[in-house]
């Protein structure tokens, strides 16, 4: 069978755990998102956070913490050392949105900008930050209006990310990755069912995963948009964007042994050897 050439550079990128790896080798993210008007926006980046694979997930967000841990058990309210943060989906008009962000570029690690966060642009961001507005966020931040954002969105973003000197992320049907120095990669395309509200909280999630794992915010961004697209192609419908991701886990499994060239229902190669199971 012929390896699909996008899928194939998905698998590559993905961040796969080896025999010596451990929770903060793998990456542990910090998720401040939602808030007590707003927490399924919490709940949400917190499922892409945690679809994506990371060592560890920190909730560090206002939303209700029993209510994160009760859906996520695995999910940790206590703050310590993180790699990467999301901030900003589902915070709302709050005060302290300002001091919230300088918090976090206080501990110098890459930043995921998403929703309201956006709207402190512009600040000098920590190297390898990522901001993720659609269309209407994007309009805000180049003080224009949204048709000039649609009507050429890569331009719009290239705008964006020399301006603000952070990569662009535009979600949208097109949804162009677009570095600084103006260097552009369009994500997988999927199917339009995934544009409803929640969507993008839950691809902040993955980005920040990705983020904390170690890539680059163009490959983290890629990946993660390419990710959440092809899960919808796959189970193509109105599924609810927090279905779509508890089924991200299975469709990186998947690409995993695609690449691995594992031909085994349980993933193991027949030599009984795998990414958690060393040889010597």
């Amino acid at each position: 069978m012929t390896r699909d050439p996008q899928l194939g550079q998905l698998a590559d990128l993905w961040p796969v755990p080896g025999a010596t790896s451990h929770k903060y080798s793998r990456g542990v993210v910090g998720i401040d998102a939602g808030s007590a008007r707003y927490p399924g926006a919490a709940l949400l980046a917190v499922a892409g956070a945690l679809g994506a694979g990371p060592g560890m997930v920190r909730y560090l967000g206002s939303a209700p913490g029993e209510l994160v841990v009760a859906r996520f058990p695995s999910v940790v309210l206590a703050d310590g050392q993180v790699q990467a943060m999301v901030l900003g989906p589902g915070w709302g008009e709050r005060s302290d949105a300002g001091r919230r962000l300088e918090e976090a570029i206080e501990r110098e690690v890459p930043l995921v900008l998403d929703a309201e966060a956006l709207r402190l642009l512009p600040r000098r961001l920590p190297h390898g930050s990522l901001a993720t507005p659609h269309a209407g966020e994007l309009a805000a931040m180049l003080a224009t209006e949204r048709p000039v954002v649609e009507a050429d969105p890569a331009a719009a973003a290239r705008r964006a990310a020399a301006q603000f000197g952070v990569t662009v992320l535009l979600k949208g049907a097109i949804q162009p990755v677009v570095t600084p120095e103006g260097v552009i990669r369009r994500a997988i395309p999927g199917p339009a069912w995934t544009a409803q509200a929640g969507s993008g909280d839950v691809l902040a999630g993955v980005c920040g995963t990705l983020l904390a794992a170690g890539l680059s915010a163009a490959d983290a961004a890629w990946a993660a948009a390419s990710l959440q697209a092809v899960v919808a192609a796959r189970h193509p419908g109105p599924w609810t964007p927090d279905v779509q991701a508890a089924r991200f886990p299975q469709v990186v499994a998947d690409l995993a042994r695609d690449a691995s060239g594992s031909c085994c229902a349980n993933g193991v190669p027949p030599d009984g050897t795998g990414p958690d199971r060393p040889t010597g």
